[in-house]
């Protein structure tokens, strides 16, 4: 198995894979977030950084897959690269930051190496040689139906699934945020809300880096908890189920009121000072409610149903998903907190 050796040609492509992604990354560091449009750019980019990290990984694995994979995610990414040249006004906000020869040279070296790439995996021999692992073979056994669904600990597939559950609530974890501020504006709940702020209600993919943690935290020792109780119950639900929400709910206090004192010292995030069953305007009760159903909801049901869908699926589907999903995470991460400043690098 991988005995034939990739070559300088395949190597020189994945240097163009690694190079692009490192200057898509430059971008997110030098583009204030604010100033980032949500337009065909982010598509592009978004496609750009989960296509070149996929094809880095299936390169590697010599897989059988590569070739068409390399070939249409190239040519889609060559589609929207011209359109938002033409179109999406990138042409306009590159030229402002760098000189007109550069720019040429930029874009020759930039679709000419695209061409190139995808004209070599469709078309030479040595790429239709070299690729020819077959990968579907690494599924998990679906056959016995009571096996055992969630990763063991400290294994390649848990580190795996981890990340993938962080980059995932990270996001879904905003538009949780956002679901909940518009039950404030329909009156249902007690709180604030600012239409104006940007990042919450327009930047829609910016990250939440404290609701992805809180889902780990929740698969690394809430989930066990839940198992260990349920054998401490003898497979009771309901004694099961009120003890884990009482457990639930001990952790989400303490991470939101240790975040908020961190955090939040000066209420310039959030101020619960004048609602009603507040701790030093920390926290306060409806929230810790909301968070403790989340997280028990969470523990008993979605992680439960992820877990079986991750290992279920053809780990070598699950394994591209996760490197395109980290080379997507990356660029919104930098975007949104690292900058580069007067005085170096800015973080948060």
């Amino acid at each position: 198995m991988h005995s034939m050796k990739l070559g300088p040609v395949v190597r020189i492509i994945e240097v163009y894979f690694a190079a692009v992604m490192v200057t898509v990354l430059g971008y997110a560091l030098l583009m204030p977030a604010n100033d980032f449009k949500y337009d065909i750019t982010l598509i592009r980019v978004l496609v750009v950084m989960a296509a070149a990290s996929r094809s880095l990984w299936l390169i590697e694995r010599r897989a059988s897959t590569t070739r068409q994979y390399v070939v249409v995610s190239m040519l889609v990414v060559i589609a929207l690269s011209l359109l938002d040249l033409f179109y999406g006004g990138e042409y306009a906000r590159i030229a402002a930051v760098v000189s007109l020869p550069v720019l040429i040279a930029g874009g020759v070296l930039y679709f000419a190496g695209s061409f190139a790439i995808v004209a070599f995996f469709a078309f030479s021999p040595h790429a239709k040689e070299l690729f020819v692992e077959p990968i579907h073979t690494s599924v998990q056994p679906t056959s016995n139906p009571g096996e055992n669904i969630y990763e063991k600990p400290f294994t390649w597939p848990w580190f795996r699934n981890l990340v993938i559950y962080y980059c995932v609530f990270s996001i879904v974890g905003h538009w949780a945020e956002i679901g909940f501020c518009w039950l404030i504006v329909l009156g249902i709940f007690d709180g604030s809300y600012d239409f104006s702020h940007a990042q919450l209600w327009e930047q829609w993919l910016y990250p939440y880096p404290a609701e992805g943690i809180a889902v780990v935290l929740i698969v690394i020792f809430l989930f066990p908890l839940k198992e260990w109780l349920l054998k401490k119950f003898n497979g009771r639900l309901w004694p099961t189920l009120i003890a884990s929400f009482f457990a639930n709910a001990v952790v989400c206090v303490s991470i939101d009121f240790l975040m908020g004192i961190t955090t939040n010292a000066d209420y310039q995030l959030w101020d619960y000072r004048d609602m009603p069953f507040n701790f030093m305007g920390q926290i306060v009760l409806q929230n810790s409610l909301v968070y403790t159903i989340a997280a028990t909801l969470f523990v008993w049901v979605v992680y439960p149903l992820m877990a079986k869908a991750l290992h279920r699926a053809p780990q070598h589907y699950v394994n591209g998903m996760f490197f395109g999903l980290l080379g997507i995470y990356a660029f919104l991460e930098i975007l949104y907190y690292v900058h580069v400043g007067p005085r170096g690098l800015i973080f948060g």
